[in-house]
């Protein structure tokens, strides 16, 4: 389950990350709880036909990734078998789950990496955490032409961050240490939005010195950017803070997803995987153009992507969003999209605003659907019971977190009957696994 191994050392339960079914393993354990205890690997002894070499030099040190080892197909058996898991310990009997679908890119995907600094040898470093600790993993060297030093993310993300290593280390600058909160240089993050990059320099101060020379850095790599330093002086493990400023560029740059153009800020909320975004976004648009619907409403709609992306496969569609700052600018792409006439953002609580949305659209006879993508910690229990009081036709529920999203269900399950459950790899590598699951009212 969730690329750990799970083993049994007299009746209790011990979690060994790092290890696979089958295999034979000399432990170290690291944690003893009351119900299960978590050690870790020091010697294979026997190995899986599924175990493979990494291709990451560090991936047994860092801890971005939980999967490398494992062969890919064996990835996807696993998270598809993750889903099945969840829905079964949930609802108490077995689902049926599609076959965990991707684009192929199984390295290199990431358009997006939030990277922690560090001082190692007297010089700027970065790198991910060592798993559970806050001890940062150098980047090593890369291993791939095409991708950065993490296999995660592509080689025009790492020009950027050794172009910035190089400015950093030129003007001997320190990083921020958590225990003092002394240091300087907090975050190097960079995002990708088309053939364009945001960088953003997270410092614990007022201002980025020697802005110049960044800019003339990041320049030389002969990448498009646009530049930001976000002032973080909170003494905080949040990665980002409001308080973003534009040094160069523009302050939102564009994205195309599926033919809508949005402007996209540092602080936007962005799904990681272009490829994978657009196969989930399509197969939503695709289920509820299938069954016609009078309307549909994009609960947790956001700064309106999906809502407009929805509105080429749907006569009406209504967006409900509680951050006013997101609902003005889903206005402003619902306008740039020429969908006024057909898309409506609403402002406020799903929880308040779906009930009497769908009290309205039932008073002008219209059958609607309801498209839910929420956080990671899956959907607000008041917004699943105004669900089940607008009793929407049909419901899709996208989902980062099986675990939460077999909880929700289990909320609507004597109202909804499950049609398809579709788990996609947004996250090759790793032990997360996006899922859609579409529901009929009963």
């Amino acid at each position: 389950m969730e690329g750990e191994g799970v083993a049994r050392v007299d009746g209790m339960v011990v979690f060994v990350p790092l290890c696979m079914q089958g295999e034979k393993v000399r432990v170290m354990v690291r944690e003893v709880n009351k119900k299960f205890a978590r050690a870790t690997v020091i010697k294979v002894l026997e190995a899986s036909e599924d175990r493979i070499y990494p291709l990451c030099p560090i991936f047994y040190r860092c801890g971005c990734c939980d999967m490398q080892h494992i062969r890919y197909d064996k990835q996807k058996e696993i998270k598809k078998a993750n889903v099945k898991a969840c829905l079964y310990k949930a609802l108490g009997r077995d689902v049926e789950v599609d076959e965990v679908r991707g684009d192929g890119v199984i390295f290199g995907y990431r358009n997006k990496i939030q990277v922690p600094l560090a001082m190692q040898g007297g010089e700027v470093v970065a790198g991910y955490y060592k798993g559970n600790t806050h001890t940062v993993v150098p980047f090593g060297e890369r291993v791939r032409e095409d991708l950065g030093a993490c296999v995660m993310y592509e080689r025009g993300m790492q020009d950027m961050l050794d172009a910035f290593l190089g400015y950093a280390n030129a003007l001997a600058l320190d990083c921020y240490d958590e225990r003092s909160g002394k240091g300087f240089l907090r975050h190097f993050v960079a995002r990708r939005v088309g053939d364009k990059y945001a960088v953003v320099v997270v410092g614990n101060g007022k201002k980025l010195p020697a802005e110049k020379k960044l800019i003339s850095a990041l320049t030389d790599t002969g990448k498009k950017f646009s530049l930001y330093f976000d002032s973080n002086t909170k003494k905080t493990n949040v990665i980002m803070s409001s308080d973003i400023k534009v040094v160069c560029g523009e302050e939102r740059l564009e994205a195309d997803v599926l033919g809508v153009r949005a402007k996209v800020s540092p602080l936007s909320f962005m799904q990681i995987n272009d490829g994978v975004r657009d196969m989930i976004y399509t197969a939503v648009a695709d289920a509820v153009k299938e069954k016609g619907f009078g309307a549909v409403v994009d609960a947790y709609s956001g700064a309106g992507v999906l809502t407009n992306v929805l509105a080429k496969s749907a006569r009406e569609v209504y967006g409900i969003e509680i951050v006013s700052e997101a609902v003005a600018d889903a206005d402003k792409l619902t306008v740039a999209c020429g969908n006024t006439g057909k898309v409506r953002n609403i402002c406020g609580d799903c929880a308040k605003e779906l009930p009497l949305l769908a009290a309205r659209l039932r008073e002008d006879g219209k059958d609607f659907a309801v498209v839910l993508d929420p956080p990671r910690k899956g959907c607000d229990e008041r917004v699943l019971d105004a669900i089940k009081k607008a009793s929407p036709d049909f419901v899709c529920y996208v989902s980062c977190n099986p675990a939460t999203l077999a909880r929700d269900l289990a909320r609507l399950d004597e109202r909804y009957e499950i049609k398809s459950v579709t788990p996609y790899d947004m996250f090759p590598q790793t032990k997360h696994v996006e899922t859609l699951i579409c529901l009929e009212r009963k």
